[in-house]
């Protein structure tokens, strides 16, 4: 066979195979067409990591468990060059960070809106001057019987200064550092000194207000009774 005709063969054999491929590639559904101009096709080019054996897998959750604990109890411990100590007064800090409020009041119509006509709770009036050491001394017991009282309590303070002498003046306050205590249905029931020296009565007294127990004095609380018995024979 000359060598034109096996090229005309082998080019047939070509053209065959090629014919054949492409009707069984439209049968099975999978013709070939070619992508378009411009389309965005997406390619996973670098494969996902292989999964780790269970045990390797338990062992890196132990791994992460740990180190949140280990995050969470650095916020308890401060290092120090020794070794480490504990932060406990971090610890009270955040315990008392939620403090209460103290209402400041300089004048009659602010005083009787928030002490007069309060209706829901006990009000605490402190009344106090800045230059007044004996108010200074007592400043920080009286913030922490704030804070420690409960929310049925509302506490307000009430400055000497030349514009507001009139007002002390008026409720007749003797001197400072001095408390009123106002009970919502009752209104004005304690007038006393809240001095260094007296505030463990004025605090005892106050929370005798709180638990609803009123502790009257010996003499008068035997007058009560004999009152009473009389009223029943």
């Amino acid at each position: 066979m000359s060598t034109f005709s096996m090229r005309v063969v082998v080019c047939f054999l070509t053209y065959a195979s090629s014919f054949l491929l492409l009707s069984c590639n439209h049968v099975s559904g999978f013709a070939l067409s070619r992508p378009k101009v411009g389309s965005l096709t997406r390619v996973g080019a670098v494969a996902g990591p292989p999964n780790l054996p269970a045990e390797y897998q338990e062992e890196e959750r132990e791994k992460r468990k740990k180190t949140a604990i280990d995050s969470d109890s650095s916020k308890d411990w401060t290092p120090t060059k020794g070794g480490f100590f504990a932060n406990l007064t971090k610890r009270k800090r955040e315990k008392n960070k939620r403090k209460k409020t103290v209402e400041v009041v300089d004048n009659i119509v602010d005083y009787k809106s928030v002490v007069v006509d309060e209706d829901e709770k006990i009000v605490v009036v402190r009344f106090f001057a800045s230059w007044c050491r004996s108010c200074k001394a007592t400043e920080p017991v009286f913030n922490k019987l704030v804070n420690q009282s409960p929310d049925h309590v509302k506490f307000v303070q009430v400055p000497l200064t030349k514009e507001t002498s009139f007002l002390q003046e008026g409720l007749g306050v003797p001197s400072i550092p001095f408390a009123h205590i106002y009970h919502p249905e009752a209104g004005l029931v304690e007038e006393m000194k809240a001095s260094k020296p007296k505030f463990r009565e004025f605090q005892q007294t106050l929370q005798s207000y709180i638990v609803g127990s009123c502790d009257l004095p010996e003499d008068e609380e035997e007058g009560f009774l004999a009152e009473t018995v009389g009223d029943f024979q």
